[in-house]
């Protein structure tokens, strides 16, 4: 399966990244890659500052050196009733939404707090992706999560990243990505790129696919078309 669609990418504006938006796109576009999802943190991680961040993203072109540039966030899920740190105004200037949780920002509860706060994120119709969900550090019952993105019509992500530094992420995330053939639910690939060189790194989540025999046609960023698609529909999810 070829990904060309990263949905999941930081630059310096994340507080702890290395890249420019500039430095990941050239390098998507060198790869071959046909678009890329800017997803900087939101406020509550030290030193993001997507206030202007969001902001900043409307005057930046849709395409770059054929690259579709797609405007986008990481919000951070505040508690366990699933209240994300961007609001409204600034989540209507997006393309893309994502919605994770990080241990910087709220302690690692139990398995029904961690589901509850997934759940609660994924109420919020700006919401499209849960980000990074195989992380040990917030376990759950991973089939009843699936059931609960499956409700919402939203998607579940495939992290290269957590291979790589959530360590004990591997067995979750294939778990995870079982139940997502079993219920029908659609996944993204991301590389959670924090350096411009990272941009398009899935090979460790395209593993974890391979192995399970994953539908491709779950796959939403498979390539601009069907993330494309994907976003038509969720145009039509928020205008109702």
């Amino acid at each position: 399966m070829k990904i060309l669609v990263d949905t999941h990418t930081h630059t310096i504006l994340s507080g702890h990244a290395y890249s420019t938006l500039l430095e990941n796109v050239q390098y998507a576009a060198g790869i071959g890659l046909e678009g890329l999802v800017n997803t900087d943190h939101g406020p509550a991680v030290p030193g993001a500052n997507p206030d202007f961040c969001l902001s900043v993203q409307r005057t930046i072109p849709e395409e770059i050196s054929g690259v579709r540039v797609y405007r986008g966030v990481e919000a951070n899920i505040m508690d366990y009733e699933g209240k994300i740190d961007i609001c409204r105004g600034y989540l209507k200037m997006t393309d893309f939404v994502i919605a994770s949780m990080h241990d910087v920002t709220i302690r690692p509860g139990s398995r029904e707090e961690n589901l509850a706060a997934y759940a609660g994120a994924l109420k919020n119709p700006y919401v499209d992706l849960i980000g990074h969900p195989g992380t040990p550090k917030y376990d759950m019952d991973r089939e009843a999560f699936v059931k609960a993105v499956k409700d919402k019509n939203r998607l579940v992500e495939v992290n290269n990243h957590s291979f790589l530094f959530r360590r004990g992420s591997a067995g979750n995330c294939s778990e995870i990505v079982r139940m997502c053939i079993k219920y029908d639910v659609r996944v993204a690939v991301s590389s959670d790129a924090h350096f411009c060189m990272g941009v398009g790194g899935f090979a460790n989540a395209l593993k974890i696919l391979k192995e399970n025999d994953f539908p491709p046609e779950l796959v939403v960023n498979r390539t601009r078309e069907t993330m494309d698609s994907y976003l038509k529909e969720r145009q039509e999810r928020l205008s109702i």
